[in-house]
């Protein structure tokens, strides 16, 4: 079986499992100008992979192993984990209705760190060090945003 064949396979057993309401698609390359391995569309409840993305994230996180499988799920259990996510939809009520910028960065935070929180539960079977390190990564932006900030603001 070709390593998409594989990853489909997985994700299509996962959705199974979980019994999770969201279509998937894979994709060659993200049209944004931005490396994301994925994206949950809350409109129409959708979940993209980019695999060009995954593929390099991959390989800069993780040289000479052979992990792309199991990256790639673990960035779908995130993916999942918006779309799952019962908060989700209050909080981007919330960013919506504030303009301050220092509350958006934190509401995005707390928006990823609960997706992340549930992605875990959906890849068990991932060892936790594979798992936090994307974790920590994928999460590091958003929590030098909120810092930043503080420290503009003159918090410490």
């Amino acid at each position: 079986m070709l390593e998409n064949e594989k990853l489909i396979y997985k994700i299509n057993k996962m959705v199974e499992r979980f019994n999770l309401s969201v279509d998937v698609q894979i994709e060659a390359k993200c049209p944004l100008d931005r490396n994301i391995g994925g994206k949950y569309n809350a409109g129409d409840h959708s979940i993209t992979l980019y695999l060009e993305e995954i593929q390099s994230q991959c390989q800069w996180m993780f040289p000479e192993q052979d992990v792309m499988l199991e990256y790639a799920l673990v960035i779908f259990a995130h993916e999942a984990g918006h779309s799952t996510d019962p908060y989700l939809q209050k909080l981007v009520e919330l960013y919506d209705d504030t303009e301050d910028e220092l509350k958006k960065r934190k509401i995005e935070l707390l928006v990823e760190v609960q997706a992340w929180k549930i992605a875990k539960a959906l890849v068990r079977d991932v060892p936790d060090g594979f798992f936090n390190k994307i974790k920590r990564i994928s999460l590091e932006h958003h929590y030098e945003a909120v810092s930043v900030r503080m420290d503009d603001a003159g918090v410490a």
